[in-house]
């Protein structure tokens, strides 16, 4: 038989280093003793894909589960206070009047990551595991993404938590008496965590004439998958290609020096270059304290997973600190599992550990 340098076979060094169950981080309180213990997915080993078990074979196979799923959308065209145009992609086409599913029925968001869309394998991987429970399922596209118009001042970011509130208006006016659940992915990872915490704590709120319709964020749980990130140099190449795409209505809406931006190598330089003015900021700092998610966390009082991988190559700062303190946020660290990945099995492509640990915990909490 095969042993390693260690002294191991390659199933006891895989059992060993590789399979572990996530580590949790979560505050005593109902979550604790009435949801985690019916969440198998965070209680027992994550088993990431053995032979693609590094976390770049991770990150880049998770990429390609958008060619295993097949989708359909209807798309709602939905607008924001200052004029942009966000997107509602109904997963397959779960909001046509004559599709049979009660309108009580839970309705799932998924909000995208950087330059993403409904078009992404994560969204919909769980937009079909949300239609298999019974549940509608909506992706949420951004301000210019997956063909959308560039029509405000501001375009998309992970401080722009308004528009996840236009969506969640928007649904719950859709569907008054239907649970809404949400989950982002990456920078939809920040932008909702910051949306629950500011609604949380009173920020965002339905029209005088309508406050039956919700309160606090609306939604009766949420999950966040492999957020916050460091963006880096693959963000700046992202931030670069979105600005070129949409030049023209850009220079039209905003004050932004495209030439300069689009000669930047690093988010550093695009930001000198004017980006956080764009955004509303006046520098960088205030938008990195605005965009980060530890200051939105002590506030949360909606249920809320958080799903990171000690090994994603753009993880920032673990919250363990801050889920630790909150009875409301549940941190589960597994080893492995890369970026907006958790791929498992011996095919990587299919159904995922994110898609399972999620779906377990929504259930749960609408169960318990």
């Amino acid at each position: 038989s095969i042993v390693l340098a260690d002294g191991c076979t390659p199933r006891q060094h895989y059992n060993d280093n590789v399979a572990a169950p996530p580590r949790i981080w979560l505050a005593d309180g109902p979550l604790r003793e009435k949801v985690l213990p019916h969440c198998n997915a965070l209680l027992r080993p994550f088993a990431p894909t053995p032979w693609a078990a590094n976390r770049h074979a991770q990150t880049l196979l998770g990429f390609m589960r958008t060619l295993t799923i097949r989708s359909r959308y209807n798309r709602q065209l939905i607008l924001t206070v200052d004029g942009a145009t966000l997107g509602l992609d109904w997963f397959g086409g779960c909001d046509a009047p004559d599709f049979p599913l009660p309108a009580s029925a839970p309705v799932l968001l998924v909000c995208h990551g950087i330059n993403g869309g409904s078009h992404e394998g994560y969204a919909k991987w769980v937009c079909a595991a949300a239609l298999a429970r019974g549940w509608r399922a909506a992706v949420l596209n951004y301000r210019g993404c997956n063909g959308l118009p560039f029509t405000a001042p501001r375009g998309y970011s992970a401080t722009m938590s308004p528009d996840i509130f236009t969506a969640v208006y928007s649904l719950k006016a859709r569907y008054p008496s239907a649970p809404l659940l949400a989950v982002g992915y990456s920078l939809g990872g920040l932008k909702l965590t910051k949306y629950v915490g500011e609604a949380d704590a009173g920020l965002h709120a339905p029209p005088p004439g309508q406050p039956h319709l919700f309160s606090g964020s609306g939604l009766a749980a949420a999950a966040v998958v492999s957020s916050p990130v460091s963006l880096g140099l693959s963000a700046a190449k992202l931030v670069r290609e979105h600005i070129a795409l949409h030049r023209r209505d850009i220079e039209a809406h905003t004050r932004l020096d495209v030439d300069a931006v689009l000669a930047a190598w690093t988010v550093m330089g695009i930001e000198d270059r004017g980006l956080p003015a764009s955004l509303g900021f006046a520098d960088r700092q205030q938008y990195y304290d605005a965009a980060s998610s530890l200051e939105y966390i002590p506030a949360i009082t909606t249920p809320t997973l958080m799903l990171l991988a000690e090994d994603d190559p753009f993880l920032g700062i673990v919250p363990d600190v801050e889920c630790s303190r909150n009875p409301s946020t549940l941190l589960a660290l597994t080893r492995r599992g890369g970026h907006v990945a958790f791929l498992q099995g011996a095919w990587p492509l299919g159904r995922s550990y994110m898609d399972d640990a999620v779906m377990e915990f929504f259930g749960a909490t609408l169960e318990h």
